[in-house]
């Protein structure tokens, strides 16, 4: 299950979901258990295969600044690079409910 985050607030009209692109997959039963060369076999999944190099999305379900929110988000220190992702460029579908 993909771990998902909200943050709404009715009085000022705000509500976001932040969402983990990356999903990683192991393979339980590899076939070579206690041997030498036993190696866990894993894949590495994205939601949105079209950005797999995002790490996070944050869905915007209001009227709120998207600049604003990059300008707010620009400041934390642990996140190194914030772009809004042109509609254009989106070729999944996003019409569904986290």
């Amino acid at each position: 299950m993909i771990p998902l985050f909200n943050w709404n607030n009715e009085k000022k009209g705000i509500s976001f979901e932040l969402f983990e692109n990356k999903f990683i997959v192991k393979d339980k039963d590899s076939g070579l258990k206690d041997s030498l060369f036993s190696l866990s076999i894993s894949k590495e999944l994205s939601l949105i295969e079209s950005h797999k190099e995002v790490d996070f999305f944050i869905k915007q379900n209001c009227f709120f600044s998207t600049s604003n929110l990059i300008e707010k988000m620009s400041k934390i220190q642990n996140i190194s690079l914030i772009y809004r992702v042109p509609t254009n460029e989106l070729t999944e579908n996003f019409n569904f409910d986290l």
